[in-house]
């Protein structure tokens, strides 16, 4: 039975806990050795399971023989004396501190309910950049003399997307250097200023240089782009604001605490005189967007 099937992989251990939800005054559907199955409980696993399955048909009578079987193997694990067991007892703790942890993160970050202003001030932030979208391509060549003769082709009226194909060093040159459509955000601060000063069909007229190579960039066209209303963003502007006030609270706490640091602070790495190999670049589709 499919319903069987859940509930025995994933509902034993919620089970384990079920004495928690069972009344005293609640009607009751099994006993094991004397320990109580309320209604209150099977239902209440009746509902989980049917989500689980997507509304299909529950049967009752399985799921009570499963939360039966449960019940005889905790009764028997507390025989057994494991709680008294050192590693099963460090083991408790751990669980329960992140559960405190846990709980106590959820409840302090909540206590910060920002107000109207605040929010209305982090949606302006937020969308008064990357008010454009940009579509275009480029060739990314290893050395800036390689980007230069690549300019000098294209002036010669040399197709872009055939010449990206034949001489890109980039993954994109499969697709004739074509990147799609992007936000200036999304690309690091050297490529996205310079396509910021391009006009449509254009190309540069000078290498643009990342630490992925020197690029030569196309801008094929430019629209404008309509930010999310405010009431969209305002559930993940709330989880923003309560994120920082949450880290900047923590930084209060450090701040006020007497803590000792006893590791010893590592030495940098020296840098490699040799310059990286090709085949050391990421192997995204699009290696000029921000990791």
């Amino acid at each position: 039975m499919k319903a069987n099937k859940i509930i025995a992989t994933g509902l034993v251990g919620l089970s384990l806990l079920a004495g928690s939800l069972y009344a005293e005054d609640a009607k009751v559907v099994a006993t094991v050795n004397g320990t109580n199955i309320d209604k209150a409980t099977l239902d209440s696993v009746k509902e989980m399971v049917r989500r689980s399955t997507q509304g299909d048909q529950v049967d009752s009578k399985g799921i009570l023989d499963d939360l039966i079987i449960t019940e005889l193997a905790r009764q028997e694990a507390n025989k057994s004396g494991l709680a008294e067991r050192e590693d099963v007892k460090n083991k408790v703790k751990d669980f329960t501190d992140k559960l405190v942890l846990n709980a106590w993160t959820q409840e302090k970050a909540a206590s910060f309910k920002p107000s109207d202003d605040e929010l209305k001030k982090l949606y302006e932030e937020r969308t008064s950049t990357d008010k454009q979208e940009y579509k275009a391509r480029h060739i990314l060549m290893k050395t800036k003399e390689e980007a230069q003769g690549i300019i000098k082709d294209l002036e010669n009226k040399v197709d872009f997307a055939d010449l990206a194909k034949k001489s890109s060093d980039g993954p994109s040159a499969a697709m004739g250097g074509d990147l799609g459509w992007f936000k200036l955000s999304t690309m690091v601060k050297p490529f996205g200023d310079a396509v910021a000063k391009m006009e449509p069909g254009t190309i540069t007229k000078e290498p643009v240089q990342t630490e992925f190579g020197w690029h030569v960039i196309k801008l094929e066209e430019r629209r404008d782009v309509k930010p999310p209303e405010f009431d969209a963003l305002k559930p993940q502007l709330e989880r923003e604001y309560q994120q920082k006030k949450m880290l900047a609270y923590m930084e209060e706490l450090r701040s006020k605490a007497d803590v000792k640091v006893m590791l010893p602070e590592e030495k940098p790495e020296e840098k490699k005189a040799e310059e990286p190999k090709a085949d050391t670049k990421p192997a995204e589709a699009k290696p000029e967007e921000k990791k």
